[in-house]
């Protein structure tokens, strides 16, 4: 009979040794995939769709015509509910939005701004639509005097709007957001007062991309 010196592994190294290779290839195998980076905007479960909503578009000379919800194909309709007098919120709102298509060059073609008045008295077309396309050429100008027909609308976006009495004055209030619709007339993205122009820019050429809010790329 022959023997061997060789030393043998004890057998409390056989489970370490196991674990330890289980834990290197779990993490050479993260190295290889990274989560999908996150939208600015924020997403609503189930995704709205506002398809059936449909206020009148308004041109300077008081005309009006239907207008759906609904952005056309293979593009994005961007939808704000605010009034022309805001003293600040409107308007950095507004600039922030003409900022980042200005960086999108060609692709801003591809992405049409709906602006809802929900100050109809001082609102009139001839205010309404030459002020929301100072900021972006183009725009759809939305104004209706029956408010039940626009409380319902606003709900459908998760909107609100009113006034208050402060201080013996009227003050007008809104939410602030902006919101994104497809072709499909889904709301996708819901973007914040305050959200920077270059994260909407990034948002806007991601989805114009085909990727969507949870990280699925459209075939």
């Amino acid at each position: 009979m022959t023997s061997s010196n060789a030393a043998r592994p004890s057998p409390l190294w056989a489970p370490l040794a196991a674990a330890v290779g289980l834990l290197v290839m779990v993490a050479l195998a993260g190295c290889g995939e990274s989560e999908p980076e996150a939208f600015s905007g924020y997403t609503r479960t189930p995704t709205p769709n506002v398809a059936d909503v449909s206020l009148p578009a308004v041109e300077p000379d008081g005309s009006e015509s239907p207008f759906r919800f609904t952005a056309d194909d293979d593009e994005l309709l961007l939808v704000y509910f605010g009034f022309t007098s805001c003293p600040d919120v409107c308007p950095t709102t507004l600039a922030d939005l003409r900022r980042a298509l200005d960086e999108m060059g060609d692709g801003a073609e591809r992405v049409d701004l709906a602006m809802i008045s929900i100050d109809v008295e001082v609102d009139t077309p001839d205010v309404l639509a030459p002020y929301v396309r100072s900021f972006v050429p183009g725009s759809v100008a939305v104004r209706t005097t029956d408010d039940g027909e626009l409380r319902a609308a606003a709900e459908v976006f998760g909107a609100d709007y009113g006034k208050d009495l402060i201080d013996g004055e009227e003050e007008v209030y809104h939410t602030a957001s902006l919101y994104v619709i497809d072709d499909r007339g889904d709301l996708l993205l819901t973007w914040p007062f305050g959200t920077p122009a270059d994260d909407i820019r990034s948002d806007l050429e991601r989805l114009l991309d085909g990727e969507t809010p949870d990280g699925v790329v459209a075939a």
